[in-house]
């Protein structure tokens, strides 16, 4: 795709073949169109482009000539051998719900005919599928791309599903065109035109449908490919997402200074520090945090030799990355290395640190509709853990790689309203959970230990800023157990039986006899996979054997509350 317009891409014309069998009998509009707007056959080996312009041009030529929804009919064509890979990467996707909610987590969404936000609503009968673009359409082609864009995502279903599936109801914003084609027979639904956006509804038990393509190894692998793709698009994008770009470029990251990216984005400088200042981010600060990422990916998740990590990363030594590594996650790299791997052999396969496969485990009462406020509630499972999860999320290169503690940063940051399509979309991706009982105690206890934090004389002692560290510690205490319970399974689970009965410290030495780490370690590491600031991430480390005064505190919170009767008593005892 290269850049040649704000609101759109330049079309590959491998693309634009099927106009010469649509068209084979009017070889004059065809000779006009190859002439005016550049159109020419080509082979898919042929990676010449159409400009955006001249796309514009041709299907309002065509529209005239009473082809009205020719680019809805192009996107039906779609031969999923041609682009940079959308499809297959989509396809990856387990459920069609987790490949929706991948659209709306990480926007902006390339189409072949453009970017757009996209956003999905749902009830217990139906989904919606929602399109809309980042300008108000100016010319008539506008609308015609937007129209293109949902039979894309129409074609998408159909190739990603193992049968075709017809939208119960489509809404477009273009009028209604007198035309021998009408856009209900393409897309095999009633159409309201006119309409506010562009949507398509769906029926709601497609959501977990099983898509046949599924591959989680193939979905980390294209990931990153993406997200490159994503940055390079003519989608409206902040400097911080430009300047990503170019560090995702060869040798972008270890040759990144001001004054070379500067340089790669066309600008001055001083031009570049005022676009960023703007916007209230800092280069070091976009710099630092992508380097902080790119680590923890390259030696913690794929295993990468510390020294051809130093050198890509642009640092002087391997004691100076090794001392930011440190100061970034509180461990060293062969130890993080290690401790991932005791998760099991799931964490190859698998995205291991998905907030999405926590929610699922968590008991149905946390699954009600939530927003970008109810992340101030700590008390609820769900806040808590969404609220740690954005906060990383929001901390990253992308955002101004700024350190966010508090969700009021967080709304700041992002503003209300991407923060809600971000807990929409993680709530779509999650589903309606499958709840596990043997965890029900952990979050109980959590939500008690934050009942009794305001009664304790020593939180009172705190500044304001403490406090809500210190809150936040204790809802986000118990979110390793989790994470091992679900990449351990039945094993740890036996463990979890017995824990609510024996000291904190025995669990904790249990855990780490077993399977070789405790949940507060495993905490730490999904902390630093989710991008939280070094404290958070401390703290998880000092659980694990508490020495200092804050964290014996903590961990008085979380010992059980033993009583005679207690069937375990006895048993108890005798460990």
């Amino acid at each position: 795709m290269t850049s040649t317009h704000i609101a759109g891409v330049a079309l590959e014309m491998r693309w634009l073949q099927p106009l010469y069998r649509r068209l084979s009998d009017r070889p004059d509009l065809l000779r006009a169109l190859e002439r005016d707007t550049g159109l020419r056959r080509a082979d898919l080996s042929d990676d010449s482009v159409m400009n955006h312009t001249s796309f514009c041009d041709l299907i309002e030529r065509l529209h005239a000539q009473g082809e009205p929804h020719i680019c809805a009919w192009l996107a039906l064509q779609f031969d999923p051998s041609v682009g940079f890979g959308q499809l297959y990467y989509l396809r990856s996707y387990t459920k069609l719900r987790e490949m929706l909610a991948e659209l709306m987590i990480y926007p902006p969404v390339i189409f072949p005919f453009g970017c757009f936000r996209f956003s999905v609503d749902w009830d217990e009968d139906s989904f919606e599928v929602r399109l809309k673009p980042y300008q108000t359409p100016s010319r008539l082609a506008s609308r015609l791309l937007e129209e293109g864009a949902l039979a894309w995502v129409q074609r998408i279903f159909d190739l990603s599903l193992t049968q075709h599936h017809a939208p119960l109801a489509v809404y477009s914003i273009a009028s209604r065109p007198p035309c021998k084609e009408p856009l209900h027979a393409l897309l095999g639904a009633p159409v309201q035109f006119d309409a506010p956006y562009s949507a398509m509804r769906y029926p709601a038990q497609l959501l977990d449908q099983t898509l046949p393509g599924g591959n989680p190894r193939i979905k980390h692998a294209i990931r990153g490919c993406y997200s490159a793709l994503v940055c390079h698009s003519d989608a409206p994008t902040p400097i911080s997402v430009q300047l990503l770009g170019c560090f995702l470029a060869p040798d972008g990251t270890r040759k990144a200074n001001l004054e070379s990216m500067a340089s790669r984005l066309g600008l001055g400088r001083s031009q570049l520090r005022s676009q960023l200042s703007a916007q209230g981010m800092r280069f070091s600060d976009i710099h630092n945090a992508h380097r902080r990422r790119l680590a923890f990916q390259l030696l913690v998740l794929e295993g990468a030799p510390v020294e051809s990590v130093v050198r890509s990363l642009g640092y002087a030594s391997r004691f100076a990355f090794e001392r930011a590594f440190a100061k970034w996650f509180d461990t060293t790299p062969t130890v993080a290395r290690k401790d991932r791997l005791q998760l099991g052999p799931a964490v190859i396969a698998e995205d291991w640190s998905d907030p999405a496969a926590i929610m699922r485990m968590l008991p149905p009462a946390v699954h009600n509709a939530m927003d970008a406020h109810g992340l101030e509630d700590l008390q609820q499972p769900l806040s808590s853990l969404l609220q740690a999860y954005l906060l990383g999320f929001a901390s990253r290169a992308k955002y101004g790689g700024k350190p966010l503690n508090h969700w009021q940063d967080l709304q700041q940051q992002l503003g209300i309203e991407h923060v809600n399509q971000l807990i929409k979309g993680l709530l779509l991706q999650s589903g309606p959970g499958r709840p596990v009982a043997i965890l029900k105690p952990i979050w109980q206890t959590s939500t008690q230990a934050l009942v009794r934090l305001p009664t304790l004389h020593w939180f009172w002692e705190l500044g304001a800023e403490a406090q809500q560290r210190t809150m936040q510690a204790v809802a986000w205490y118990e979110l390793g157990a989790l994470l091992m319970y679900r990449m351990l399974g039945k094993p740890y689970g036996h463990l979890l039986r017995e824990a609510p009965f024996l000291p904190r410290a025995r669990v904790l030495e249990q855990e780490r006899q077993r399977f070789g780490l405790d949940r507060h370690t495993a905490g730490a590491l999904l902390l630093s996979a989710w991008g939280l600031p070094s404290d958070a991430i401390r703290a998880q480390r000092a659980a694990s054997q508490p020495v200092t005064t804050e964290a014996q505190r903590l961990a008085a919170l979380y010992e059980p509350q033993r009583t005679n009767s207690s069937p375990m008593c006895s048993r108890t005892k005798r460990l």
